[in-house]
């Protein structure tokens, strides 16, 4: 709800256009998330929805919805100002350019008003990358993660990453994305042909207990197919 008045002007609460609502939407879902609502944030999202609901139906959803959009209008022009200080420097032609973000909220699907959860309209994330070398206004539709940027940025600095082990000696996950966004119609790379996401569940553990993989919340995307 916190940008210049501006940004909310630019979208007329009697021309904002709802997501599409389905009644029994959570019908087909794993009873730990609807009943139990056995994810780390304790069912926030469902919790978060009905609130909504309950003080003020479709039309505070809307309101919702109306600052979402300034949100998200706002930090577009804040991305429009970087570029532009960027293309006024002496590093236009040489800089790599890496626009990702945090994930998207539901904004009412799955009787959702949050992210953090195992659907695609949360899970995945905006990924736009430009710069020397890069294919232009193309689109590549292989899954792939945010662990490949470190990688990517890696290969393209020609940073030493050998062996591929971080400070804690632990090895990096991730393969650079260059052949991707060089060739993507090639569609070739050294990664997997799926990306994983994963949302814990509400299990408590102890400082430094890692949590069991079959106690938690999977998500496994391919370009034709997503499995939970």
């Amino acid at each position: 709800m916190y940008v210049p008045e501006n940004y909310f002007k630019r979208f007329p609460l009697d021309s904002i256009q709802l997501t599409p609502l389905m009644a029994g939407d959570v019908d087909d879902c794993a009873r730990c998330l609807v009943e139990q609502q056995d994810l780390g944030t304790q069912g926030y999202g469902f919790k978060k929805y009905r609130q909504v609901h309950e003080a003020g139906g479709l039309d505070l959803l809307r309101r919702w919805t109306q600052a979402y959009l300034a949100c998200v209008s706002f930090v577009d022009d804040q991305i429009g100002t970087v570029l532009t200080a960027l293309e006024n420097s002496p590093y236009a032609e040489n800089t790599l350019v890496v626009l990702t973000s945090d994930h998207g909220y539901h904004m009412g699907e799955k009787e959702q008003l949050f992210k953090n959860s195992v659907w695609e309209e949360s899970m995945r994330t905006p990924l736009v990358v430009a710069g020397p070398g890069v294919a232009r206004g193309r689109q590549c539709d292989r899954p792939v993660s945010l662990i490949d940027i470190y990688p990517t940025c890696a290969d393209y600095g020609q940073w030493t990453m050998s062996p591929n082990v971080g400070t804690n000696g632990k090895p990096l996950d991730g393969h650079s994305l260059r052949s991707l966004l060089e060739k993507p119609d090639e569609n070739k790379w050294a990664g997997e042909d799926f990306a994983l996401s994963v949302v814990a569940s509400n299990r408590k553990l102890e400082v430094n207990e890692p949590g069991k993989p079959a106690e938690q919340h999977w998500s496994l995307r391919t370009v034709r197919y997503r499995y939970i």
